[in-house]
């Protein structure tokens, strides 16, 4: 294993890919890790980090993450869509001696907006809590519903 240089000239960068992210608990599962100590990637463009990750596994690239060190992956997941994302992942792997996680998302989804959505719905519910909103609750307890007995099911084999 290649040492760190004291200039900063390689960072450790740990690749995971083949594997998926969870939402719940939030993880990357099933995964294969590489680490890189002896590449030079401040020299690389964004481009040029898609074109390495992509060589290496053989396989195209949907999305690309880092997490910052120090932090969860939940709380320190960045996207690294273009050069400018590309540059803070530099900073963040050059800014420390020590290791930077990178994260392949074959699926392309993309799990930067799933923790928005769900502070999002937060604000959104209503809460019952000590009687708040309990007349909404009274109204669908007092539903009533109409069954049709003209309506035949049928089961498929």
């Amino acid at each position: 294993m290649a040492q760190l240089e004291p200039n900063g000239v390689f960072s450790m960068v740990e690749l995971n890919y083949q594997g998926v992210f969870n939402r719940n608990p939030f993880s990357y599962t099933g995964d294969v890790k590489t680490m890189f100590t002896d590449v030079h990637f401040s020299s690389m463009t964004y481009s040029d980090f898609v074109t390495f990750c992509e060589h290496f596994k053989h396989e195209k690239c949907k999305k690309l993450y880092y997490c910052e060190p120090g932090n969860s992956l939940m709380e320190g997941l960045n996207p690294i869509l273009d050069d400018v994302e590309y540059a803070a992942f530099i900073f963040d792997a050059y800014g420390i001696n020590g290791l930077i996680s990178v994260y392949v998302d074959h699926i392309g989804v993309g799990v930067d907006g799933w923790f928005d959505d769900e502070d999002n719905n937060d604000d959104e519910r209503e809460s019952c809590i000590d009687g708040e909103n309990k007349d909404n609750i009274d109204e669908l307890r007092n539903v009533a519903f109409e069954f049709n007995e003209d309506v035949v099911h049928m089961n498929s084999t």
